[in-house]
């Protein structure tokens, strides 16, 4: 890997291990989605894509990251040809050879929803999940009671980052998120090296 902004490094192989505690919940539930489908729709590669070069992850480490899950579906040289191109246009080593940074949260929540149904996983599932879903979700997050009212209250009330604040304080027993970032998560890497 290479450092992060507090200078964790991460590698893939303790993204299984890390991934349920540190990543915040839109880039779970992309990553589950990743290993369940095997693959994922532009929109949430780039979201879920930028956040793993913004943890730490090399060029080489994202592209063995998502060639493994992809590959399940496809042959290698498909891969190859119609999607590691972007993995690296990512990182700047195509195209415009930007070193393009993750998404914040205000663009995360501001881009056009997602669409489950039609397999687009990106975008804040705080705000893209109706009510009984994002309940389930917190559920199998072990997220429960007054931490999930809380939660959905807040959503309620489209104040998406205040309810993930309250998800990090519920998945970091002890923390007190909120009241120091006076409102909630403002990016998903910040949620990430909050965490770790």
């Amino acid at each position: 890997g290479r450092p992060t902004a507090n200078g964790n490094k991460v590698s893939i192989g303790e993204l299984p291990a890390i991934a349920p505690r540190s990543f915040p919940l839109c880039m779970h539930n992309m990553n589950t989605k990743l290993h369940e489908a095997h693959h994922l729709k532009h929109g949430a590669r780039q979201q879920l894509g930028l956040f793993l070069k913004g943890i730490g992850l090399s060029v080489e480490e994202s592209l063995a990251y998502w060639r493994a899950q992809f590959t399940k579906k496809m042959p290698a040289d498909k891969f190859n040809k119609e999607y590691a191109y972007n993995i690296r246009y990512n990182y700047g080593l195509e195209g415009k050879r930007q070193d393009w940074s993750a998404f914040s949260c205000g663009k995360i929540i501001n881009s056009p929803g997602a669409n489950a149904a039609a397999a687009e996983h990106h975008g804040c599932p705080f705000r893209n999940f109706d009510e009984a879903q994002l309940r389930a979700q917190l559920q199998l997050m072990q997220v429960t009671g007054a931490d999930s009212n809380f939660i959905l209250e807040k959503v309620r009330g489209h104040h998406y980052q205040v309810a993930c604040g309250k998800y990090f304080e519920a998945k970091h027993k002890g923390t007190t998120l909120i009241e120091r970032e006076l409102g909630g998560i403002e990016h998903p890497n910040q949620y990430f090296e909050e965490s770790m």
